[in-house]
Formats: C-alpha cells, sequence, structure tokens
C-alpha cells in the first residue's frame, strides 16, 4: 500500500519535474479528492490517521511546488542528492511547447489522436491492434509496445492527456502497486486507448483481468 514515505513531492502529486504551475494546481486538486475522506475509491484503503498523514503530505507538496523559490530550492536539492537528473527538468519543458504554438499551427501533442488515426490505417499498424484484440488479456507490455510503435514518447501522452510519465510508467511495466485507485486506472487506460486506436472497452477489460490474475497467483 502506497504511503508517499519515500516519494519526492513531484510523484506524490503524480507530475513531472517541469510542470506548470496550472498542472501543479491540477493534480493538487485531483490527488487531495483521492483521499478525502469522503472518496468512495479509498474510503475502505486506510484509517482516519493514514487519510491526514497523506493529505498532509500532498498539502506539503502543493505548497512546495506553488512556491517559486521553495521549488528552486527543494529541485536542487533534488538534484544535489541524486534523487533526480537534470534532464528530468529540461524533457519537452512546458517553455519548449508554449515556444512550438507560437510559431503557428497545433503542435503534434494536441493533434495527437488526429495523427495516431492515421497511422492506424497502415497495415503493419492494423496487424499490431488486432493481435492486441485477438487476446482477452492486455499487460503493460502491450501497451508499450503498441506507442513505441507508434513512435510515441511518455512525454507526448502526458502532454495530450495529464497522465503522470510515473503512472504510465507502471501500468506500462505492470507495477500494479504503484497504479492509482481502479476508478481512476479505468479512465487512464481509456485515455490511452484512444491515442493508440484501440478499443477502448478492450483495454480496459483485458488490463484488469490481467491485475486480478497476477494479484491472485494466477
Amino acid at each position: 500500500m502506497k504511503t508517499f514515505e519515500f516519494d519526492n513531492y513531484y510523484d506524490i502529486l503524480q507530475l513531472p519535474p517541469n510542470a506548470g504551475k496550472e498542472d501543479i494546481r491540477h493534480a493538487y486538486q485531483q490527488t487531495s479528492a483521492l483521499y478525502d475522506a469522503e472518496s468512495p475509491a479509498t474510503y475502505a484503503l486506510f484509517s482516519e490517521r493514514q487519510r491526514k498523514t497523506l493529505l498532509n503530505a500532498i498539502e506539503k507538496a502543493f505548497e512546495t511546488l506553488i512556491d517559486d523559490d521553495q521549488r528552486a530550492a527543494y529541485d536542487r536539492m533534488l538534484l544535489d542528492t541524486g534523487a533526480l537528473d537534470a534532464r528530468d527538468f529540461s524533457d519537452s519543458s512546458p517553455n519548449e511547447e508554449n515556444q512550438r504554438k507560437d510559431n503557428g499551427g497545433p503542435t503534434r501533442e494536441e493533434s495527437l489522436v488526429q495523427w495516431t488515426a492515421k497511422q492506424a490505417e497502415t497495415q503493419g499498424m492494423r496487424k499490431r491492434i488486432e493481435a492486441i484484440l485477438s487476446e482477452s488479456r492486455l499487460s503493460g507490455s502491450q501497451l508499450k509496445e503498441l506507442r513505441n510503435a507508434y513512435g510515441i514518447e511518455l512525454s507526448e501522452i502526458y502532454a495530450a492527456t495529464r497522465i503522470s510519465q510515473n503512472v504510465m510508467t507502471a501500468i506500462e511495466e505492470d507495477r500494479f502497486a504503484n497504479l492509482p485507485a481502479t476508478v481512476y486506472l479505468k479512465q487512464f487506460l481509456k485515455n490511452i486507448a484512444q491515442i493508440l486506436q484501440i478499443d477502448p472497452s478492450h483495454v480496459v477489460r483485458g488490463y484488469l483481468e490481467s491485475m486480478g490474475v497476477s494479484q491472485s497467483g494466477g
């Protein structure tokens, strides 16, 4: 059971290190709601004491990352301790994305679904998708293989869906203990399926079935 004890503030809010302030606010609202006392997704999983500890960690993460000075000092600490690499802060940064927008026309992230729809019409991609649809279970490695076949980076998935790269990695590596609550996971899987041009209901059903088999030891 995840308690945030060893997570950095970006992991707690499920954000990339180059996230903008609007993304931080949005992630804070979503994460706080997830562990709220009235949340049906986590009500039975945590005691009131555990819930307060989690909410305090979320609050501290938000207060630090939303403040420019505190965030700068925190980022330097992460770099100095080796918890994160400088490339984590520069890869596909919001400033670079805004620059692409200023040059005119939509970015690839903004039209990613339309772009993959065209790619999915090719014979090679159709065969890959049909192979996945032919199986009842679906693993994260199959999603990763399909994403790589399109040539899509995790940063592009984040830009289009706001699914953090940490969550995407956990999905693709079948690290079930690191995944969000099922109600949120289902929506994430649907968003991923839409980008990859594969039936969302099959992706959700197949992935959850693989989770159940793995957790039951089958």
